[in-house]
Order: structure tokens, then sequence, then C-alpha cells
């Protein structure tokens, strides 16, 4: 059965309320542990009534919430033995906030198990699941990221603890793939400033962290199959691949995919190489382009001597352009004349590495020749909001940056 997200949070955090106290070991408790156990039971029980009300569409569109007895009279298809129970709890849980009458230890010393499995029990007439069956990753909105994680509890099940950490980072991947101020985090690095960005969202940055040291590295390039990096000499071995390890990653992982997926769309920080190329014009003919070592070509230099490594390759036309990518860094740098006066050369292309000579070359023009202007991708699979940027005039970067 197909429940909203609104029915199921109240369900899964009714759920989460007794848990705790299902799975304690009490011995002899006090009166005020019993106390406190009362009131969750009862706020569970608040919860789960209207979560099956407000399912069959029997809440009353009023402001006044019915209160649990109410609610549950409201609800169809379910039996009412239980209903004495939740009589006597609604009026122990009365009786001790409006007169301070402490709930009597031996009627109550189980009352979070016993509610728990009556309340399971009502979500499985008539919703068709019980509360044991509820799972959080039915409120991920995205069935990839649920289908990753169903997979590592399958792994997880079945003993293969590698596989259902790769599960884990694959679904963390996507998560964050899907929230524009998240994409760049990468999976299986652990950074500080990544667990930081998070903590907006409720993540506790230790348990992300934590996260990231466990899982696998874990890219894609769009719809490319996956890429799974273990590194056996640090955090890649069988130490790590323990039940344990598995049971907290998926947990965090479903709690960051929960937390995130709701977020508000919030401008994008872009970085001018996935914006922006750069276009070189020659402003005068007979523009001499030359290759040279990208790096050290000033070392063998002296004035009125040769260039060994600089080689003559052609000449630009007044008016002609070249594409350079913003990756290429740095776009400009200093050289020398054959006379040894100081210039500036602008780099034309991607390194051309030597099998024979390692250091690596490219082509240059001198700065004082071209015009430098940056020009916007327009490349299909570019962001909409960087698309048909005006052309900007280049501008070095100051010292240092």
């Amino acid at each position: 059965m197909s429940l909203r997200k609104e029915i199921l949070h109240r369900l899964l955090l009714a759920r989460s309320i007794l848990s705790p106290s299902r799975n304690a070991t009490l011995g002899r408790p006090n009166a005020h542990l019993v106390a406190r156990q009362v009131l969750n039971a009862h706020d569970a029980a608040d919860l789960v009534f209207a979560a099956i009300a407000d399912h069959q569409g029997k809440l009353p569109a009023t402001s006044k919430t019915p209160s649990i007895i109410q609610c549950l009279g409201l609800i169809d298809g379910l039996e009412i033995r239980h209903a004495g129970f939740f009589n006597r709890l609604s009026d122990a849980r009365d009786s001790l906030k409006h007169v301070g009458n402490l709930p009597n230890i031996d009627q109550w010393a189980s009352v979070c198990e016993d509610a728990f499995e009556k309340l399971s029990g009502m979500c499985q007439a008539t919703l068709g699941i019980s509360l044991e069956e509820m799972d959080e990753i039915e409120l991920l909105g995205s069935d990839e990221v649920k289908g990753y994680l169903l997979a590592a509890k399958q792994y997880r099940a079945s003993q293969d603890f590698k596989s259902s950490l790769e599960e884990v980072g694959k679904a963390l991947r996507v998560a964050l793939n899907e929230q524009s101020d998240l994409w760049e985090i990468e999976v299986g690095r652990a950074k500080a400033e990544d667990a930081l960005k998070l903590t907006a969202f409720g993540i506790s940055a230790n348990d992300f962290l934590r996260l990231q040291e466990f899982v696998p590295r874990v890219s894609r390039f769009f719809s490319e199959p996956f890429k799974i990096l273990w590194t056996q000499s640090k955090l890649g071995h069988p130490g790590i691949w323990r039940a344990d390890v598995v049971d907290f990653c998926i947990d965090t992982c479903l709690e960051v995919g929960v937390s995130i997926q709701a977020a508000p769309e919030c401008p994008f920080a872009v970085e001018f190489q996935y914006a922006y190329d750069y276009r070189v014009t020659a402003k005068e003919d007979k523009v001499e382009v030359w290759e040279d070592l990208v790096e050290g070509h000033l070392d063998d230099f002296y004035v009125g001597g040769p260039r060994p490594f600089k080689k003559h390759k052609r000449y630009l036309k007044k008016g002609e352009s070249i594409r350079v990518s913003a990756a290429t860094q740095p776009l400009v740098s200093d050289d020398l004349t054959q006379e040894g006066a100081e210039i500036k050369r602008v780099r034309l292309s991607t390194d051309m590495t030597s099998i024979l000579f390692p250091p690596a070359r490219a082509e240059f023009v001198n700065l004082a020749q071209v015009q430098i202007m940056c020009v916007p991708h327009n490349y299909e699979g570019v962001r909409e909001e960087f698309l048909n940027l005006a052309e900007i005039p280049w501008q070095e970067d100051p010292p240092g940056e």
C-alpha cells in the first residue's frame, strides 16, 4: 500500500519513540522510568491513530486535534479488543500530567512493548504494513537512491559486507548528485568542509566523516557505470567490512538522503572554467606561434644565444582566433625575446609530452600581439543559467591567487 509521506513520518516517529524502551533491559524499573515510558507510549499511540485516521480521510477539518481515544473511534476496520488498553493508558497519562500521580510499576512495566505490539497489529490491519516492517527508506523520493540502499541491505543479510558498502557509496553519490550545491562532494573522501556544509541539513558532521571513511571512492560520469575504488593500504580491507560498520553506514546514508532531498534550490557557485573558454585573437598580421617548454624554458637561455627548446610553428593573420580551454593554467606566463626583452606569453595548446623527452611542451604567442576574450561555453550539457552569458575581456588574476 502506498502511503503519503505525512503518514509515514508519523508512523516512523512512533516506532522510533518506542524502540529504545522495547530493546532496553530494565530489570526492576523505577517509577520515574515507567512514567517516561507511559508518556512515550501515549505519544506513539497518538501519532499512529492520527496517521491511520488521516490515511482513511477521517480526521475532521478543524484546528482542534482529536484525542487518541477520539482518533481510535474514527478508524474503520479495527477490532475493539485493544480499546481498553489505550483507554487505561490515556487515564494513566492524564493522571500523571494533570495530577502528578506516578503510574503503577507492575501494571505498566512493559508498556512500550505492549503498545508497540498492539499498534503494529493495527497498522497491519488498516494499512497493510506493520510498524516492524516500516523502513525510513520509504521516505526517500529518489527510486535510484532507494534501490541502492535496498541492495545494500540485501548484501548485508547475506554477509557480503564489502558489496553492501559499495551499494551505500552508490546511493550516497546519487543523493549528492541530485543537489546542485552538493554534487562536488566526493564519495569516499572525508573532508571537514563537506561535513560542515551538511550540518545545515541537520546531519552530524562526525557521522558523515565516519561514513566517508568506511565507503570506497565512488564516481560516475553522467549515466556511465560507477567507478569504485578501494585503497587497501588505507581503509579498503576486511577489517572494515563488518556488520556494525555496514549498519552504521546504511543508517547514516539514509539520514543524509532524507535530509537533503527536500533542500531548497540555492545559487550555485561555478568556477570560471566550467562557464567560459578563452578566445585568443591576433591584433596584427604575422603573429608568431611558437612551441616551447611549459616550464623551465629559460633555464638555458642567455642573451644572443640559441633557444634549444623554442621552435617556430606558424603565423596567425590579423583577426584569426584560437579557442583555448579555461582549464589551461597558467594561461599567461613570463618569457623573454631572443634579444632578452621581457614579454608575456599566452599558452594556446595543451601539453604535448614526448615519450623520449618528458618535459611537457605547448604552443604560445606574445600577449602584446593578441586580444583575449572570455567566451561562454554554450555547449550541450552546460547548466541553463550559464548559457548565453556575455563575452567579457580577460583579466589577469591578482598575484598569489
